[in-house]
Order: structure tokens, then sequence, then C-alpha cells
């Protein structure tokens, strides 16, 4: 019955069938671009230094959401508001910083914006696989929209840090665009967007730090609308002495920064200070949290304190990096959770972002551009059978 519907249909099935396969050469002429990398095996952080990221603590903290959508495209990205309405929403929940980032659109600032970071979401892909762009001097709109290996996604990282900008890794557990195997060996970005209302991705984090990637975290709204449930649920505290933007991005890629997981932007607590000294790691907080929850190598728990306002841990050898996370609740005003930047194991007096590197494979890059000409020209073959071939 089916093969009867389709024989009287034949000229509409003709003609879907050449705009698929018309559109699927369309869709993959970017794999032309590709590069295969060959990815050296990562070193977890070592050495008898280490590197803290709030060893020099400022007098204030700025609040910040790097990832907010508004109207754009016609309305197919989901963005529900204006750019004024967000940009005023954000300053009655007292954020100092607020970044449109539409999907590869970088948006130009508002008068009404208090401190200005240019920022787009880069990304039309299948894998989800999305980036933050933060204070690129130009947008870039070439993604692979189908299928993206590992190399791939460093090809795309590459590509965006030409212009020198934070490249952040978005929302890696959603949908699992980012595998562990691609943490692992992936190079040449700052950030891993650890909390967002969209998805969790500490466990990624951890996988990323623990293969000595020196990456930090950032929380992020994600919002694409005005309501209590979609902004100021995530956000990102940075550490500064004044609201100098050049001050503030500086101290952003150093790490002093961190990021929590609330509501309607509370803060419940602050850093007071954090030290490492002689392998001793002390934390101290403003009052005292419900819990200090110390975490090493792959997320394992290495100490815990509770009702406390500090907590103090021996660096044990095993341990290439030590984070905090602060747990606050107050009665009738929901809680807090907070994420810190890591210390980690250094050898020198600075620390090396990435222990690995992704050097071109040629020959590999050879072969699978060669297998993208072959795919092709059978699709274009396949075209002229079914469009000009006469049958026998």
């Amino acid at each position: 019955m089916i093969i009867r519907y389709l024989q009287k249909r034949k000229r509409y099935v003709k003609i879907l069938i050449n705009v698929f396969v018309i559109l699927l050469i369309i869709i993959t002429i970017p794999y032309y671009q590709t590069n295969i990398f060959r990815f050296s095996e990562p070193e977890p952080f070592s050495g008898n230094r280490f590197y803290n990221p709030y060893a020099q603590t400022g007098k204030m903290w700025v609040k910040a959401n790097f990832h907010a959508h508004t109207q754009a495209f016609g309305g197919i990205t989901k963005g529900k508001n204006t750019q004024k309405e967000l940009i005023e929403r954000y300053t009655s929940l007292g954020y100092q910083i607020l970044c449109i980032s539409n999907y590869n659109q970088a948006a130009q600032k508002n008068e009404d914006q208090q401190m200005f970071f240019s920022a787009y979401e880069h990304g039309y892909n299948i894998n989800w696989a999305h980036q933050l762009v933060l204070n690129a001097q130009n947008t870039s709109y070439f993604d692979f929209p189908l299928f993206q290996s590992k190399s791939h996604k460093q090809r795309i990282i590459n590509k965006l840090i030409k212009t020198n900008p934070i490249i952040v890794l978005s929302h890696p557990s959603f949908k699992h665009s980012y595998e562990p195997s691609d943490l692992k060996y992936l190079v040449n970005y700052d950030f891993i967007e650890g909390i967002s209302p969209v998805a969790n991705s500490i466990k990624e984090w951890d996988y990323a730090l623990s293969n000595g990637h020196a990456v930090w975290i950032m929380g992020n709204d994600d919002a694409h609308e005005i309501s209590n449930g979609n902004n100021g649920i995530c956000w990102t505290m940075i550490n500064t002495d004044s609201l100098c933007a050049d001050q503030v991005f500086e101290n952003l890629k150093k790490g002093n920064c961190y990021a929590t997981k609330g509501w309607l932007a509370q803060e419940m607590n602050r850093i007071i200070s954090l030290s490492v000294k002689d392998n001793a790691y002390e934390l101290t907080l403003e009052k005292a949290a419900d819990s200090i929850i110390l975490k090493s190598d792959m997320g394992k728990t290495v100490a815990i304190e509770t009702n406390k306002n500090n907590i103090s841990y021996t660096v044990k050898p095993e341990n290439t990096y030590i984070r905090a996370e602060i747990f606050d609740s107050e009665p009738y005003n929901q809680y807090t959770k907070t994420y810190l930047n890591p210390i980690i194991r250094i050898k020198g007096e600075s620390f090396i972002q990435h222990n690995n590197d992704a050097k071109i494979n040629v020959t590999g890059t050879f072969v699978f551009i060669i297998i993208v000409v072959i795919i092709h020209a059978f699709l274009i073959v396949f075209l002229w059978i079914i469009n000009f071939k006469k049958p026998a």
C-alpha cells in the first residue's frame, strides 16, 4: 500500500530526495576545513608550589551573568525580551555586569549598562557543542553543523581564540555536548560553565581539572526570558579593586572569581581570605556556613566542616588540586551553593593552563578530506542517476 502510494507521487518523492541530497552536500561543505589533531597525553598538575587564584583579594566583588539571550533572528532563538528589558532586570537584582550573548551575534553596548563586555554564544550544530566568547573583537560564524569529533571541537576553539577573548565551554553536560574524552584532551579554552539552570557540569569540570587543565568555573543563567525562575539563579562573582573593565577582565582570566547557585542572586556569604602555605590550605568566610566541603581529584571529598566560617586542610602529595564548595541557608530565604576555583600544583612561578598540546595530524587530515570528497562525489553521481540517466 505504501509502495503504491509512493508510485502515484513519484514526482514529489523525487523532488524531496533532490532537496535532501543537495542540502546534505551544502551543510557538509564546512568539513573541508577539518583539521585532525594528534593530542599528546595530558599530565595531572604537579610540583611543590601552588597557584592560588585568590592570593590577592581586592576590596570589592562584582556580580556578573555572561550568558543571556534577547529577541533576535525573528524569535527562532527563543529570546523573549529586548536588550533594555533584560539589562533593567539584572540591574534590579544587583548585577554590575550583564552580557547579551545571542547566538553568533555580539550585542552593542547599551547606555544602561554599568560595565560592558562583548559576548556571543557560538555554535549551531546538532551536538549542542557551544562556546561563550567574551570580549571578542569580531564574530565567527563558522561551525561544523552535523557531527563533531574531538578534533572538530578543537578546530572551532582554535578559530575562536585568534582575537584573544575568553573562551567558555557552554553547558558541557547538556546532551553530552562535551564528553569526558573531549575534556581530557581539549586545549586553548579558559572556563567551563559549571552551573546553569540548563545543566550542572561540575563532574565535567573535575574531569578537566584532574587531567591537568587549569580552567575556571563560571555560573550563568543562560536566560531566554524575564521571570523569577530564569534570572538570578546562577551567577559569577569577580574580585577586583575597581570597576575598571580591563582589571575585571584580567582578574576573571586569572580565576579570581567564583560561581554561585541560589535564588534571585541573593548572596549569603563571601570569601575573606584563602591562603596556601607549607601545604596548609586555609579558607576564611565572612560568616559561618552550613557546610564547607573540600574536593580534590575527580571530585573526591577530602575535608568537611559544618557551622563554621573557616576550614583548614593539609594538602596531601596525591592532591593535585583542592577546591571548595560552600553551602549556606537562611530561614525563609532559600539557599546558596558556591563553588570556588581550585588551588593547583605548579612547578615554577606561574601555571601552565593546559599540560598537553594538539598538533595537526597532516595524514589524518588528508584522509578525512578525501573521505568527504568521495561522499560528495557519490551524492552528485546519485543526483545525476535519478535525474538524467535514462532507463535501459
